[in-house]
């Protein structure tokens, strides 16, 4: 009589145990489900993240080198405009000379002229040279002092270019090693990705990797106070209460992630 009442107990009214722990295990499996889809979610957004940064630094490493180039260039712009002032001062110098050499002539020629007239259009020709001459000096004495401002500029320009170019470089060594550290990162992650995927089933993770395509990378997205973080739209007050509970998988009705809930 005892063993027909514990019969009686099992398939009474109350829902026999065996269909309870199926439910049970069933909430489980979706709960796990969508926990891995999260973390997996986590990776993906952690890898494009450093791929972002992987195409984003060597474009800020060429813009140093660009500005470290820029410094170089505006020194050797002063070298070849004192340069080019250098040469100028002694084409001006040979133009001296060569006035002088024919003031030297003039001197030698004045001692033969033989009338007054000749004697006189001799003096007025040393004269105008020497007005040449005076003209030229001037000139040289403008060109020394471009060249003195230019000096200062230069010494300016090299102390900064070797300040800067320190500077540079050590911020363009940082970010080659960050370069290396993120893809040590980028490799662990992809590896760990691969770890997660394996224990997905293949019609969900199709699912997953559709989704993602379709919203920059991102499938699945927290349900948050009555509203999914991925979009930023309100949930309505039965699905969340539904995704609340962890039973079944959803998505959102707006963005289609799939919605996790993250108990506070």
């Amino acid at each position: 009589m005892a063993e027909q009442t514990a019969h009686n107990r099992l398939v009474g009214g109350s829902s026999p145990p065996g269909p309870i722990l199926k439910a049970n295990l069933g909430k489980r499996i979706m709960e796990t489900d969508i926990k891995t889809l999260y973390q997996l979610s986590q990776i993906d957004s952690q890898i494009i993240k450093i791929e972002n940064l992987l195409k984003k630094i060597p474009e800020e490493i060429q813009k140093l080198k660009e500005k470290k180039e820029a410094l170089i260039l505006k020194l050797e712009n002063v070298n070849n405009q004192l340069k080019k002032l250098e040469t100028l001062k002694r084409e001006k110098e040979i133009e001296i000379q060569e006035q002088e050499d024919r003031i030297l002539k003039i001197q030698q020629n004045l001692d033969k002229v033989k009338t007054n007239e000749e004697y006189k259009a001799l003096l007025r020709e040393k004269a105008h040279i020497e007005e040449i001459i005076m003209e030229i000096e001037d000139e040289i004495l403008q060109i020394m002092e471009e060249q003195e401002e230019l000096q200062e500029e230069k010494k300016e320009i090299e102390k900064q270019v070797e300040e800067e170019k320190q500077k540079i470089d050590k911020q363009i060594k940082q970010k080659e090693e960050e370069i290396e550290n993120l893809k040590l990162q980028l490799q662990k992650l992809k590896e760990e990705r691969e770890k997660i995927k394996e224990t997905i089933p293949k019609p969900l993770l199709s699912k997953y990797e559709t989704i993602k395509q379709a919203r920059g990378g991102v499938a699945v997205a927290l349900a948050q106070d009555g509203t999914c973080a991925g979009c930023y739209m309100i949930i309505p007050p039965k699905l969340y209460s539904e995704i609340i509970k962890a039973d079944k998988l959803f998505t959102c009705p707006h963005c289609g992630r799939f919605l996790y809930y993250e108990p506070k």
